[in-house]
């Protein structure tokens, strides 16, 4: 089995590990702060897009990587959305079509195996045409383990050869001394550039969602001087890289401000209709909620604690969906005594997670039941959802606590581990008080159900996000958005070496259902894998699911044509525009 630098397959979640606080459809920023840009006035074009044309929005944080092999998170991959395109597109509908994005047109082996695409005559942002080596180079730097990419498993095991090359370091993880090993495994893919336009792709087994996989952004080309010449700072600035999509980064004042603009160069710049985005990065839910009141930003989150005010303030101005991202409990099996299952049970029966949903959420989102999201289809099964037909009815995890289950599971776990009682534990999150408010309830939750007393620690969403690599928790509160359509892009995270298996809980049988899920070719036997796998995390508990989020947003009524999408980037600005802002 693949040595994963993360899970083996996982097309966008976006780890949606996301702050607690970002819509990842939306929380709207602005232009604020003391980047010294003067917004103009647009001028309204009778029956037309305004202009100048811009959003402003709130990223909310830091993005921690725009470095498109490097990226993890919801807040990265929003800009890496914006500024570099894959082979194909998402169209405003969510469908892939030939000449969506750098690839033309392509062929498919009868065998599904084999696929040739054709670039269209495209150029980066400082003019360079776009190339079969672009793509190469990008996926081949992806699975080289020296770059300890955690998203390699989204192209290492589809890709013929792509297994040698990250099983291509020593046992130890090491990659000291086996350069030359790992260049021959490179070397051998299958990604053969044909010529500057044809590129050329065997994969290791038939993939049918082998095209939403090119959307997501580890798969995006980047351009190999750009990265030889900045080395370890690629992609840290505005100008430390070039982009080939619809905008490019034009300006970063780290953790303050990031403006992205129209790309002149991009192949379809005529439908791009914004000139440029500026984002604010806040996290406080008051102050961005009084900068969209203000017009300082014209689409923001709501959060739950803000609901009523805008159903009376701002009603004509809400919306609401499922943006295909599941919360969890986090527990670092490395100490006692959450490496024993019934210390992860009782966590789980202690929690309410109806009264989670209809106090802190006011009856948004849903209480999970189950670990995969209800956006995802069962295989073989088109608009059938795989959780509500098949998980949800199993009743694997309890939508109301249950007090007494709870504090019976972790007193057989104390015993069985020799503990009469545990430490004050560290439970980590987000900065924000709406987060803040998210973890007192658990909190609260665990104190009177099962006795435990936890410490509340607020960091940064960059500093959480490596807490959480470096298991520097107790409990940590973290979500999975989906990358691609199908239920492995959830299941595949819990494998003994998933890069994102951030609370190391390793079973070998659930190793082995992950890998025969990713080999099966029957639909069928795909559902039934997946149900096995969804019955063994109801079993070990190796997160606790809390709830499966819907995303509440207010938008300005002058915002056109913002896209937002469960699976694929969200939002996305490609077809976005203005019309009447300041009337």
């Amino acid at each position: 089995m693949l040595k994963r630098n993360r899970k083996l397959f996982a097309l966008f979640s976006l780890l949606v590990v996301a702050a607690l606080v970002l819509s990842a459809c939306g929380s709207g920023g602005g232009s604020q702060g003391d980047n010294n840009q003067q917004q103009e006035e647009p001028q309204q074009q009778a029956g037309g897009p305004d202009s100048p044309n811009y959003l402003k929005l709130n990223l909310g944080d830091e993005p921690p990587s725009l470095d498109p092999q490097l990226a993890t998170d919801t807040i990265s991959f929003q800009i890496i959305g914006a500024t570099y395109e894959g082979l194909v597109r998402q169209d405003p509908n969510g469908e892939i079509k030939e000449g969506s994005g750098m690839a033309e047109s392509w062929e498919v082996s009868e065998d599904g195996l084999t696929w040739t695409f054709h670039l269209r005559d495209a150029q980066w942002s400082d003019g360079k045409p776009v190339t079969a080596n672009d793509f190469a180079y990008a996926w081949k730097r992806a699975m080289d383990p020296r770059l300890a990419s955690q998203y390699s498993y989204i192209i290492a095991p589809y890709i013929k050869g792509g297994n040698d090359v990250a099983n291509a370091c020593g046992d130890d993880g090491s990659c000291e001394g086996d350069d030359a090993k790992i260049e021959e495994a490179l070397n051998n893919v299958g990604i053969e550039v044909v010529d500057e336009k044809t590129l050329k792709v065997t994969l290791s087994q038939n993939v049918p969602f082998f095209l939403n996989l090119l959307t997501f952004g580890t798969w995006q080309p980047v351009r190999q001087d750009i990265v030889e010449q900045y080395g370890d700072q690629f992609a840290t600035d505005a100008d430390k890289a070039v982009y080939n999509g619809p905008f490019i980064v034009k300006e970063w004042n780290h953790n303050n401000s990031l403006r992205i603009e129209k790309n002149p160069n991009y192949w379809d710049a005529a439908n791009v209709k914004l000139d440029y985005v500026d984002y604010v990065m806040v996290s406080d839910a008051a102050a961005y909620i009084n900068a969209y009141e203000a017009g300082e930003i014209d689409v923001t989150g709501v959060p739950a604690e803000f609901k009523e005010q805008f159903e009376q303030t701002h009603a004509d101005e809400l919306g609401r969906y499922a943006d295909g991202a599941t919360f969890y409990l986090v527990l670092n099996t490395t100490k006692k005594p959450w490496n024993n299952p019934k210390a992860r049970q009782a966590v789980s029966y202690a929690i309410d997670r109806e009264t989670y949903i209809n106090a802190l959420n006011k009856g948004i989102g849903l209480p999970a039941v189950s670990y995969t999201n209800p956006v995802i289809t069962a295989p073989g099964e088109p608009g059938v959802s795989f959780e509500e037909k098949y998980v949800r009815p199993l009743n694997l995890f309890p939508a109301k606590a249950d007090p007494a289950k709870a504090k019976q599971l972790w007193q057989e776990a104390l015993q069985e581990e020799g503990l009469t009682e545990v430490p004050t534990l560290e439970f980590v999150g987000d900065n924000g008080d709406v987060v803040k408010t998210r973890l007192e309830f658990f909190q609260q939750q665990l104190k009177q159900n099962l006795g435990i007393d936890m410490q509340i620690v607020q960091v940064p969403f960059e500093e959480r996000l490596e807490r959480q690599r470096t298991q520097k928790f107790d409990i940590i509160m973290a979500g999975w958005g989906p990358d691609y359509d199908h239920p492995l892009t959830f299941l595949d995270m819990w494998v003994c070496d998933g890069p994102y298996n951030d609370g190391k809980y390793c079973n070998e049988e659930y190793d082995n259902l992950v890998k025969q899920l990713q080999q099966a070719k029957d639909p069928a036997q795909q559902r039934e894998i997946a149900i096995q796998l969804e019955k063994l995390i109801g079993q070990d508990v190796p997160i606790v699911p809390i709830y499966h989020r819907e995303v509440l947003y207010a938008q300005k009524p002058y915002v056109k044509n913002l896209i937002r999408r469960a699976i694929g980037y969200s939002p996305e600005f490609k077809w976005a525009y203005t019309e009447g802002r300041g009337q």
